[in-house]
């Protein structure tokens, strides 16, 4: 299929397409992200909105192939259906805009049939599910989304965004796309969140509506039990003195994400270091110095080798250099680099 004969089918409609402009500007890939995010483009439901979130949620995921960066359906639908478990099933908030057939989009009734009527569902966080109804959710989750908005998105961006084939595995980033969307990754989050939170005010109660923007950015929440990382850090690497300090970790240990969670939104074993509670709460929202990049890439080096399932896992798409990547994009997007003296690399160590 050529691309000007897929580009005019109805988006949603495509089975595969491929990526039509390798240099876009980026004047012009801001024209389309604005397009997404305006009333121009068509929305029955909000399922562009979650595949943007879901995409730039997983942006550091991916893998490089020769045409981009290459995801799989099931880590972006994996985040798509997360987020919208708890859009949908603890906050109550409608994703489509009701016709005649449902007041509700087949993603929101994928996830009610799954809650069905216990009432501590609405209580529940995602990753707290069963791992076999996980699965089956999102197994149902990416089958609807595959059919109505990967194609759908892909004309939206008249074939810059990524290429794809419903019939594979995944969908492969454009480079450009790829780097624009690290560069600007927290004003892309927030101009989403704001065209998303003017969708649902048109389609909920206003009871419901509360907090809306608070209630987006949660939608991926953080993970409070986070044992499992430390002791995977002390027992298997021994290590038993703080990352930042130096000093020998008592029994308070913090589990900290060297690149803040604010701007990853993700929890992966390369991204964290073990702290004491001083400087854990002291570093708080913001970035180490540039000087404590070499020593995390190191220690990653060594942590990789290990036949751990869950780091086998957590390092499958990490490069050697995605650590100073994500520091220097999280600088951009407006995180502070910490000042204080006792964060001096050369003063510890």
């Amino acid at each position: 299929m050529y691309e000007e004969e897929s580009i005019s089918m109805s988006g949603w409609d495509l089975q595969n397409g491929s990526i039509t402009n390798y240099c876009p500007s980026e004047d012009y890939i801001w024209s389309l992200f604005n397009h997404v995010f305006s009333s121009s483009s068509a929305k029955a439901n909000t399922y562009k909105f979650g595949l943007v979130k879901s995409i730039l949620d997983n942006v550091f995921n991916g893998s490089v192939d020769g045409e981009g960066v290459f995801f799989t359906y099931t880590q972006i639908f994996a985040r798509f259906a997360e987020n919208y478990w708890n859009l949908v099933v603890r906050y109550n908030l409608r994703q489509m805009k009701p016709n005649k057939k449902s007041p509700f989009s087949k993603v929101e009734i994928i996830l009610k049939e799954a809650a069905g009527n216990d009432p501590l569902s609405p209580h529940l966080e995602f990753s707290s599910l069963d791992a076999a109804k996980q699965a089956q959710i999102i197994r149902k989750v990416t089958s609807e989304c595959k059919r109505y908005v990967i194609g759908a998105l892909y004309s939206d961006f008249d074939g810059v965004i990524y290429s794809f084939d419903l019939k594979k595995d995944g969908l492969t980033l454009s480079t450009k796309v790829y780097e624009f969307m690290l560069r600007y990754k927290s004003e892309l989050e927030k101009l989403n969140y704001y065209a998303w939170a003017q969708f649902l005010e048109k389609v909920n109660d206003d009871s419901v509506v509360v907090h809306l923007l608070d209630k987006l950015d949660i939608a991926t929440p953080r993970r409070n039990n986070l044992s499992v990382y430390r002791e995977i850090l002390r027992r298997e690497f021994e290590e038993n003195t703080c990352f930042y300090c130096g000093r020998k970790l008592g029994n308070k240990v913090h589990v900290d994400h060297f690149i803040p969670w604010s701007f990853v939104k993700d929890d992966k074993l390369w991204n964290f270091v073990l702290a004491c509670p001083t400087c854990n709460i002291k570093k708080n929202d913001r970035l180490p110095g540039s000087g404590f990049l070499e020593r995390i890439q190191e220690r990653n080096r060594t942590i990789k080798l290990s036949g751990d399932r869950i780091v086998r896992n957590d390092f499958i798409c990490y490069t050697d250099d995605l650590l100073e990547k994500m520091w220097h994009y999280a600088k951009l997007s407006g995180l502070k680099e910490i000042t204080d003296k006792s964060f001096s690399i050369s003063s510890k160590f």
